[in-house]
């Protein structure tokens, strides 16, 4: 997938030559979810990813912007469970047409503990976008569109068959360090822990933007020194000074690694995925 996903796409969609007068416009609340609207559509749709790059999307507050970008989409793709509800609330304030769709309500969640919510990052575990959220993504583009429904069947076998071969490659990529064991500033990873066969130690913030009190600190430390973690994974908007700490006292790596990915990323979701794999291994071996 080489053409870039734009984050809300205001010059490029809004300011769109006449022959692409007639292309559906897309929105997607994150970039990965951009990244498979792309894939099924090819050049027939413009996508517009609404959360920018680099931010967080557990406090990301929308802009007037936002809502423009939106406003022109036939179809929201969102990810629910808690992660972009900000989305789903723009919704009043466009005009009625945009169909909503949310893909976790689509996908066997797990639980969480601490928020007795569900686990939404499910986008990091490609067998699960394969046989859950891919489905049910066709399926209402095919709705929307169904002169074009022949070919984004199309795409989504040969997408689902991609996904099968990234999953592939995946499990080579990170066997040499199954088993071993890692700690997340935020647990973000627990789907593509399960399916590749890492450990999930602790978490430093078991709930997004509550740091841990000095006595959770101390027992968080003894945790990280049992587990025999090797690395604590930070992500470029979770940066707690309380992460470079425990690394410091503990001795294990600090390794960022991304889960959202941004439209400068060129080869998508397939490339956020592996680069994240790469990270993984290098930090763990």
């Amino acid at each position: 997938m080489a053409r870039m996903i734009l984050w809300m796409g205001l010059l490029t969609v809004f300011g769109a030559p006449a022959t692409r007068a007639q292309a559906a416009v897309y929105a997607a609340t994150i970039f990965p979810l951009s990244t498979w609207v792309a894939e099924l559509t090819g050049n027939a749709a413009d996508i517009v990813t609404l959360l920018p790059a680099g931010a967080n999307p557990h406090t990301f507050e929308p802009v007037p912007a936002t809502l423009k970008a939106l406003s022109r989409a036939r179809l929201l793709v969102s990810v629910g469970a808690g992660l972009d509800g900000w989305a789903t609330r723009l919704l009043g304030g466009t005009a009625e047409g945009v169909a909503t769709l949310v893909l976790g309500d689509h996908v066997p969640l797990l639980p969480l503990e601490e928020e007795q919510g569900r686990d939404p990052h499910f986008w990091l575990d490609p067998i699960l976008v394969r046989d859950y959220a891919l489905p049910v993504l066709v399926d209402v583009l095919c709705r929307i569109e169904p002169e074009r429904a022949p070919m984004y069947r199309r795409r989504a076998s040969q997408w689902h068959d991609e996904l099968s071969q990234l999953d592939a490659r995946m499990r080579e990529r990170l066997a040499p360090v199954r088993g071993r064991a890692y700690v997340a500033v935020h647990s973000a990873w627990r789907y593509f822990a399960r399916r590749y066969g890492l450990v999930e130690a602790a978490t430093v913030e078991p709930i997004p933007g509550r740091e841990l009190s000095a006595k959770e600190m101390v027992v968080l430390v003894e945790e990280v020194r049992r587990s025999g973690a090797r690395a604590l994974v930070v992500e470029p908007f979770v940066f707690s000074k309380l992460a470079r700490q425990i690394a410091g006292e503990t001795g294990v790596r600090l390794v960022t690694v991304d889960p959202f990915g941004s439209g400068s990323l060129i080869g998508g979701y397939t490339r956020l995925l592996e680069e994240n794999a790469r990270r993984f291994v290098e930090a763990l071996q």
